[in-house]
């Protein structure tokens, strides 16, 4: 039988709303027809998230050291971008994607036999 895992009622004395669930067992998955090659397609989803919340926080400190605001930790947390900014940032975020990512969407030998 499948493990629950409870959620809790109350964190830090507020109510919650989180439902208990089941652990699924995605992770021990093959979905790509060898588990190397999922752990690999992992790594590279993962460092792409992380090369773009590098990229966010440099131009965070970039836009801080124009207005003059050392940029520390907390100066770069607390950042609020204005909307155009927001728009500037899901531009340059979906196009950072569409260059790393794009490779696996190409057509391959085997894709086009596949396809026939």
């Amino acid at each position: 039988m499948a493990e629950t895992t409870k959620a809790p009622k109350t964190l830090n004395g507020k109510d919650t709303f989180a439902a208990d669930y089941f652990k699924s067992d995605t992770d021990k998955q093959v979905w790509l027809g060898n588990p190397h090659i999922d752990n690999l397609v992992t790594v590279v989803l993962a460092l792409g998230a992380e090369i773009w919340a590098l990229k966010q926080r440099q131009i965070i400190s970039e836009k801080l050291a124009e207005k003059k605001v050392f940029p520390t930790t907390a100066a770069i947390e607390a950042y609020k971008p204005t909307k155009a900014e927001e728009a500037e940032w899901d531009a340059e975020r979906q196009s950072l994607a569409k260059r790393v990512y794009g490779w696996f969407a190409r057509e391959t030998a085997s894709s086009a036999q596949a396809a026939k």
